[in-house]
């Protein structure tokens, strides 16, 4: 049996709850990402930092807050904040309103940093395929 080189999953906003772990359930084995929903004046119940794994975390609907070495900083929607490992982290809600947050996290690869722009510097394009995109 073949195993599937691709995975896709559909998860509404709407539908997210406390914390929705979607990397296992897609199949991901250097890469892993969550969207996590806190009420108003909930968050996370500890700090944590990390030895090798840097993390983004983006701000999917409302405004967040974000606790990076004791400092208390802003997320409003669209907010995206990138952590080295050993930075104490925690995040977060200190408005009125639930706040959705999406947080990935990566497997550094041998040699990182790599360098170039693409998500951990390997990418390998290919130029002489060009997908069309429908307009509207």
């Amino acid at each position: 049996m073949a195993k599937a080189r691709y995975a896709k999953l559909f998860v509404p906003l709407s539908k997210v709850k406390e914390k929705e772990f979607l990397s296992r359930p897609m199949g991901c084995k250097g890469v892993g990402f969550s969207f996590v929903r806190y009420k108003p004046g909930a968050g996370a119940t500890y700090v944590h930092r990390h030895r090798v794994q840097e993390e983004v975390f983006a701000t999917l609907k409302g405004t967040g807050t974000i606790v990076l070495d004791g400092r208390r900083h802003s997320m409003p929607q669209g907010t995206i904040v990138r952590v080295a490992p050993r930075v104490y982290r925690a995040i977060g809600n200190d408005s009125k309103r639930d706040v959705i947050f999406l947080i990935m996290g990566a497997i550094p690869p041998k040699n990182f940093p790599l360098g170039g722009r693409t998500l951990l510097g390997d990418g390998i394009p290919n130029r002489k395929i060009v997908p069309r995109w429908k307009k509207g």
